[in-house]
């Protein structure tokens, strides 16, 4: 039986983790994994999806608009 994948919206991960939410506490929030938290980050900002803190150019520049 195929999985079914519930759509992620981008900008609400990015508004939650300029909220200083880790990845861990938006996966929970959206009812997704924690990879599909990273992987949306990622696709912000190849350079950076972690829980370091900093926000990346690409995400800050998301979070701007």
């Amino acid at each position: 039986m195929a999985r079914t994948f519930r759509k992620l919206d981008p900008m609400k991960v990015v508004k939650l983790k300029q909220q200083g939410l880790s990845n861990s506490l938006i996966a929970q929030r959206l009812g997704v994994t924690q990879g599909a938290v990273y992987h949306v980050l990622r696709k912000m900002d190849p350079g950076d999806a972690s829980d370091s803190g900093m926000k990346p150019p690409l995400l800050a520049r998301a979070c701007d608009n």
